[in-house]
């Protein structure tokens, strides 16, 4: 399902990373306010760990809307967002052989997430018995069950891809305990590393090994599609368009 009708960018450009720092915008400071819209003139929410982050977004294939956003932060020399901001009970390692990263800015637009008012913003994940908010707009197939949970696995299929090819071993996560239930429940297998701390609700730090994460049968009947390259995608709309214009 996921396949057929989403697809996961890297955005490795300048043009598709501001969309990603557009999703987040729309998020994070329009529709949840957890960060001042007067901080973010130009309506792209970014921070200090963007610098040496992965960025990927997903597009609805049959709209072309852009709905969802996440990013993976490198530990390099840096701490990650996790370590700045809760107390952990075990190192974060990092080598050239054992890259670690946090998964970070996890985000849908509100059109998919599943509920009105969000329980636990900005993944309507907390109350599995609601009907998905409707919108004409966006995906026609939206009450289908569990849609939100399909596009997070998918960016997961692509964040697992890319830890695969760069020697990301480690994922850490700091979320809440409705998303560390959803993970959970769909068979991966978490390490909490510290206490609770304060972020815009309560969160949690967790680790995963990426051996985990590859290791999962929800990957078998879809999410084959990883994730593409955003210049990709350029490089062959202006090859279309020359086609056209030769004819």
């Amino acid at each position: 399902m996921f396949d057929e009708h989403f697809e996961v960018f890297l955005a490795d450009t300048q043009k598709s990373k501001e969309k990603h720092y557009g999703i987040r915008y729309q998020v994070y400071c329009e529709e949840m306010g957890f960060e001042s819209k007067d901080n973010f003139v130009a309506e792209q929410e970014y921070d200090k760990w963007d610098g040496h982050s992965a960025h990927f977004i997903v597009r609805a294939k049959h709209t072309g809307q852009w709905i969802a956003a996440m990013r993976m932060v490198f530990k390099n020399e840096q701490p990650l967002p996790l370590e700045e901001h809760c107390l952990i009970n075990k190192p974060i390692h990092h080598n050239v052989f054992n890259h670690s990263v946090e998964i970070s800015r996890l985000c849908l637009i509100k059109e998919i997430r599943r509920r009105n008012t969000d329980y636990d913003p900005p993944i309507g994940l907390e109350d599995e018995h609601n009907g998905i908010k409707r919108a004409d707009n966006v995906i026609p197939f939206q009450s289908r069950k569990n849609i939100e949970r399909r596009i997070i696995w998918g960016l997961f299929r692509a964040a697992a891809e890319y830890s695969a090819e760069n020697n990301i071993k480690k994922w850490y996560f700091l979320c809440t305990n409705a998303l560390a239930r959803v993970i959970a429940k769909e068979g991966f297998s978490m390490e909490r590393i510290g206490e609770p701390c304060s972020l815009n609700g309560e969160r949690i730090p967790f680790e995963i090994g990426l051996s985990e994460i590859l290791s999962n049968s929800i990957w078998l009947n879809d999410f084959k599609k990883g994730y593409s390259l955003y210049s990709d995608m350029e490089i062959s709309k202006t090859n279309n368009k020359r086609v056209r214009y030769q004819v």
